[in-house]
């Protein structure tokens, strides 16, 4: 082997063991990034989506803000607004319902969870069900997507992305 193959060799060896460590590392922070955190999960449930059921039920828009960051953002299908821009138009809403003698509910499914002691990212669907003052039950289920953080032991929601309205098939697909 003359000298110039041998060095091409081990340029070439050298590139390949970079190139792993390389991977290793990508895939060992990729296993960490998957990782769950049962406790939060179960703290993000009792502290934020079962609140927001509960304000959704009472109309109580002031108890849904506090679910959210201050900072918060709202990402829909035409862009983005301040959550607290969608906080009163939602809370419009609330008002217009109660008005009418309709009561609201909202439940939650989650397709993927990612979570650790202070951030999260969860992905699901929820039922947004309003039945009006004749009985009649009208419900919609829609795709989200929500970056959670932990301010002072409270999970807030950063980031609310909904996305287009779906059927009740996806949400049984989720039943657990």
């Amino acid at each position: 082997m003359t000298r110039t193959a041998a060095k091409s060799l081990r340029q070439e060896g050298g590139r390949m063991k970079k190139c792993s460590i390389v991977i290793s590392i990508l895939l060992w922070s990729g296993a960490f990034a998957a990782v769950t955190d049962d406790s939060s999960t179960a703290a993000i449930d009792a502290g934020l989506w079962a609140v927001i059921s509960a304000t959704v039920a009472e109309n109580d828009i002031e108890g849904m803000a506090a679910t959210y960051h201050p900072d918060g953002v709202f990402v829909y299908g035409r862009g983005t607004v301040p959550i607290a821009k969608q906080l009163s138009k939602w809370g419009e809403g609330m008002a217009k319902a109660k008005l009418e003698g309709a009561r609201a509910s909202v439940s939650f499914r989650f397709e993927r969870r990612l979570d650790d002691a202070e951030t999260a990212f969860e992905v699901g669907l929820f039922r947004y069900s309003e039945i009006d003052k004749s009985g009649t039950e009208n419900a919609v289920y829609v795709p989200f997507e929500a970056l959670l953080v932990k301010k002072n032991a409270d999970w807030l929601i950063l980031m609310e992305r909904q996305l287009a309205a779906t059927d009740e098939a996806a949400w049984k697909a989720l039943e657990e």
